[in-house]
């Protein structure tokens, strides 16, 4: 169970991070996926505008600093792996609203808008769910254990493959489909 969460606990830093610094560098088009969700929100006022810059601002720096606590010392790896699994289920949540209800709104979930938010997003999110869920259950029983090195290594490419195909999955699947 250790060598799991370990992978789950890296992937996820990895996702967060690199997601929380493309949001970054791409400001502007975060800002602009999030207006494009705020003014499609049941009774959503013309106030909604005005959040997206905060709202940006605020899923940076919690993604930000979900990945540095899942890195952190181990009194920081279950509240990350709590707050991991918030965020993951959110970002769910939000790309099965969006199919659900045809939102036309573009996914810069990783700093650049690529595909129209929906079904896709679902099916790159759930596993990444499913890795907070599997963390939070084994990092009780990974705690004591001392891992090896070579399978430590073994953690950190499986997390970096992770990493990688989560931040590129819209690119891996228009190129899959011929587009």
């Amino acid at each position: 169970m250790t060598y799991a969460v370990l992978t789950a606990r890296l992937a996820l830093a990895g996702v967060l991070l690199v997601s929380a610094v493309a949001k970054a560098r791409s400001f502007q088009e975060s800002r602009d996926m999030l207006d494009g969700l705020l003014r499609r929100l049941p009774r959503s006022g013309p106030g909604a505008r005005r959040l997206a810059r905060p709202a940006a601002y605020v899923l940076i720096a919690a993604e930000g600093a979900t990945g540095l606590a899942l890195l952190g010392p181990a009194q920081t790896v279950r509240p990350g792996l709590v707050v991991a699994a918030v965020l993951t289920a959110g970002f769910t949540a939000v790309a099965a609203w969006a199919t659900v209800s045809r939102a036309e709104v573009s996914c810069a979930c990783f700093g650049r808008p690529t595909a129209r938010l929906g079904r896709r997003h679902v099916v790159r999110n759930a596993p990444l769910l499913g890795l907070a869920v599997l963390g939070l259950v084994g990092v009780g029983a990974a705690r004591d254990a001392s891992p090896e090195l070579p399978a430590v290594v073994l953690c950190v490419v499986a997390a970096a493959v992770i990493t990688l195909v989560t931040a590129f999955f819209d690119d891996i699947v228009d190129l899959l489909a011929g587009r």
